[in-house]
């Protein structure tokens, strides 16, 4: 198995600075993960490739590297404000393959049968989009009942600006929305960061309903198969395989045994789970749906903030 592993920092001491300071003025219940503003300082950031069982790798500078994706020339990555390309043969990054004045604190990224979904988490909006940068298809937070910050006040946010040199902290989001993949049958599913759940979203009228609540600060839902879909509970280390529809949703719970799981996502095609561990930069890889049979584990730096693996 390889694996590219996007950090979105390599100063995660820095951040952790930056959290503890912030925790000490917000005004909000406790459950509210998240600042006002964003590190001002360079946090760095990289991509890794990941070969032999974690004895190789190779990385390339890549700042706030996070969600990635399979495209038609390698892998998109995406960063703040742009959409890179990284070509996994040459070791190579194509810089602003797309980048849109509504790219902001971009998160995941996914294929649609249309183009590229992405998190433009900043601006609690998701942006289905191609190649050539053509807007395909929004979805503003705002414009759907969550007009809210966590600590109260009402968010109104300029449509026509240009957002990608702005900063706007997590605390200043509705949502933190930050994941998105289409459904089969066209609809979108997204997880909500600040209200613990993922929703589905109607593509036509923008309309949404829940489809798993009650999450601690949800991450990297994917959509494996007609019926089910992946979810990380992030700060209860849950990785989640749940069903689209019907009652019981929930059909296999992994713990993990972190405080902050980053990303989850079961690989089919080598029937196993890639946990990334954000708290601890640490990957593992689990055997089969149920993950209780641990085949792999890759420690890296600890000055690395682990946001996504991608299998190749």
């Amino acid at each position: 198995m390889r694996l590219l592993l996007s950090c979105i920092s390599t100063k995660h001491s820095v951040l952790k600075q930056h959290w503890n300071r912030a925790s000490e003025h917000v005004q909000c219940p406790l459950t509210v993960v998240g600042s006002h503003e964003k590190p001002k300082e360079d946090t760095g950031g990289l991509l890794c490739l990941v070969e032999n069982m974690g004895c190789s790798q190779k990385t390339v500078e890549l700042k706030m590297a996070a969600g990635m994706v399979t495209s038609e020339k390698g892998v998109f990555v995406t960063s703040f404000a742009g959409v890179h390309e990284f070509d996994t043969d040459q070791g190579i990054i194509r810089r602003n393959v797309v980048s849109l004045p509504l790219f902001n604190a971009l998160h995941s990224i996914s294929r649609t049968r249309r183009g590229y979904l992405v998190a433009s988490t900043g601006l609690d909006l998701l942006v289905e989009f191609n190649r050539d940068g053509q807007v395909l298809w929004s979805w503003w937070a705002t414009d759907h009942g969550f007009d809210l910050t966590p600590t109260g006040f009402r968010r109104v946010i300029d449509k026509s600006a240009d957002h990608r040199t702005l900063r706007y902290g997590t605390l200043q989001q509705t949502t933190h929305v930050n994941s998105a993949a289409e459904l089969p049958d066209g609809r979108f599913l997204a997880t909500l960061f600040h209200q613990g759940m993922v929703i589905v979203i109607d593509r036509e009228t923008g309309e949404w309903q829940p489809v798993l609540e009650d999450l601690d600060h949800p991450h990297a839902v994917r959509v494996i198969d007609e019926e089910h879909f992946t979810v990380a509970d992030t700060i209860r280390g849950r990785a989640l395989l749940a069903k689209i529809n019907g009652k019981k949703r929930v059909e296999e719970e992994i713990e993990t045994g972190t405080s902050w799981l980053q990303d989850c996502r079961y690989d089919a095609n080598f029937n196993c789970w890639v946990l990334v561990d954000g708290k601890n930069s640490r990957i593992t890889l689990r055997r089969g749906r149920s993950g209780k049979k641990t085949l792999a584990q890759f420690d890296f730096d600890p000055e690395w903030r682990l946001y996504e693996a991608h299998v190749l």
